[in-house]
């Protein structure tokens, strides 16, 4: 086991979690929260929109299923016996009255055929020999063919029909008049299939309703009216559902999409527990184990290279599960951080250190080196707590905060005062992991800091050509009046070159594995530490 998986901080932790680890767990909650509100609320509104879809969908194949029967219904009566009716236009009414009756008997769904000439209709089917303007019955003059809707005629004011007239020659033609209420039952056939109300519509002009009434096209139509229109003769169908439709298929695409909603809630929701459940429980037992004593300190030595005395300690937390045995700070510490829980374990961590310190009080000087996340800079009460852990140390021994350099790249005026107040109080600072992530010469000379930790993988490839790297460091570090720790030291040939490069301070398995108080203790009485 290599002495960089054994000293983890929460710095270094900090280094390896995902990036949205940093956010805090109750914005991951409102926010999942949210998102299943969004998601009910969008699934119900695309259930309503579904459903409008589809009762306009329904009223215009309704519509276009009636607007075809109508067309048909138009064509048959102009085209039944069409050239035998042309043929009567003209001649007398006397001569043909007879023949007419006969032909209007082969010719569906008209009440009666008028023979017309010069603008007047003047041989009638059912009343013979008539005197009446074309006018009142032509729709647009000087069409071939043309429909006019009519609320009723002169001999029957009241019942509404279809006047279809057929132009022969310029002063010649054939007049059918079309009984409303076979229109109108052929539109009742909408109200069948589910549409509130059903009429054929001519632009200013007026409707036809599926009950026969005759509603001038000064009246609005119903609200919500679907309307299409025939693609042969100028008029539409118009159709508006009926409030009982319109409810069922809302009822039946708004519980579907609502379910569809909530099983993609319930996939989010078991999403979320799967990814925060086993955190919050690591959490609770973190907690849990500050509670009843789990977690504890150890303390690794930091040596002198050039005669291998101890100069100081590094306090490393470490945690004992009494179900789980030693669990690993890289295991919990990444959760810790990014949650409320850290101010609990720094505060931990310092106190300890400090309390242990008293206990086994060193008989030379020793400097403590205490690991810090960046999160703990944020916190109110974190200059506070330092300087209490600092004012519990005894005599002879200082504090050292450990910090990863990646997180103090950006200069901020509650930072500078941070160092400021407890650099007059006598605490010193590192900057951990120098030479990893986003590297900085300039930070060196923008904050006070007292000593440089060299990464354990620079380190290692020191005895295999590396040491260029540890060159330049120890130089940069000493131009801005800096101390050089080098971490993981493991082998004789990485101490010597060190010492050969003139790295004056290390830390790693070659000289010590981590230390609970009493073996530190037990070390001092040995003689083992040197003046700092």
């Amino acid at each position: 086991m290599s002495n960089a998986a054994d000293k983890t901080s929460p710095a270094e932790s900090t280094a390896s979690a995902p990036a949205w680890s940093g956010i805090a767990p109750r914005l991951w909650q409102l926010a999942a929260l949210v998102c299943g509100v969004l998601i009910l609320l969008g699934s119900v509104l695309a259930g309503a929109q579904y459903a409008t879809r589809t009762v306009d969908a329904r009223q215009r194949l309704i519509g276009s299923e009636l607007a075809m029967s109508v067309d048909r219904i138009l064509n048959n009566v102009i085209s039944r016996r069409g050239a035998e009716l042309a043929a009567l236009a003209g001649r007398p009414c006397a001569q043909v009255e007879r023949q007419l009756s006969e032909l209007q008997t082969y010719v569906t769904y008209v009440r009666v055929i008028t023979l017309v000439e010069d603008g007047r209709l003047y041989c009638s089917s059912a009343l013979g020999a008539i005197d009446v303007p074309l006018s009142s019955y032509r729709y647009k003059p000087g069409a071939p063919v043309s429909i006019k809707l009519l609320p009723g005629t002169q001999f029957q004011p009241d019942v509404p029909v279809l006047a279809l007239y057929h132009a022969t020659s310029d002063r010649l033609g054939v007049l059918y008049i079309i009984e409303g209420e076979y229109i109108a039952d052929l539109l009742a056939h909408g109200v069948r299939y589910g549409a509130r109300q059903t009429a054929l519509s001519m632009a200013g002009v007026g409707r036809l309703t599926d009950d026969g009434t005759f509603v001038a096209a000064s009246e609005p139509p119903p609200s919500e009216t679907t309307r299409v229109a025939s693609g042969t003769w100028p008029f539409s169908i118009e159709l508006s559902a009926s409030p009982e439709f319109v409810s069922q298929m809302r009822w039946k695409y708004g519980l579907l999409f609502g379910g569809i909603g909530v099983l993609v809630n319930a996939l989010l929701a078991a999403v979320y527990l799967l990814t925060f459940a086993p955190r919050r429980l690591l959490l609770a037992a973190v907690r849990r184990g500050l509670r009843q004593g789990e977690l504890y300190v150890v303390y690794q030595p930091i040596v002198d290279i050039a005669s291998r005395a101890t100069v100081g300690v590094e306090a490393l937390l470490r945690w004992h599960h009494p179900k789980w045995g030693t669990i690993s700070p890289a295991v919990f510490m990444i959760e810790v951080e990014s949650s409320a829980l850290l101010a609990d374990v720094t505060r931990f961590t310092l106190r300890t250190a400090a309390a242990e310190m008293s206990a086994h009080m060193p008989t030379r000087p020793l400097r403590i080196a205490v690991n810090i996340a960046p999160r703990d800079l944020e916190r109110r009460s974190f200059v506070t707590e330092v300087l209490a852990a600092n004012d519990g140390l005894p005599e002879g021994v200082s504090l050292v905060l450990e910090l990863t350099e990646r997180f103090l790249l950006n200069k901020s005026p509650r930072i500078m005062e941070i160092f400021e107040t407890l650099k007059a109080h006598g605490v010193r600072f590192a900057i951990d992991d120098f030479g990893t992530q986003h590297s900085n010469l300039d930070l060196l000379s923008r904050f006070p800091f007292d000593f440089v930790k060299i990464d354990g993988q620079f380190v290692s490839q020191v005895d295999t050509g590396g040491v260029e790297l540890i060159k330049g460091i120890v130089s940069v570090a000493r131009h801005f009046g800096l101390l050089v720790i080098a971490e993981g030291v493991e082998t004789e040939a990485q101490h010597r070159a060190l010492r050969d490069v003139g790295v004056p301070f290390g830390q790693g398995y070659l000289y010590q594995r981590p230390l609970r108080a009493n073996e530190l203790a037990e070390k001092q009485k040995a003689g083992l530490y040197a003046h700092s």
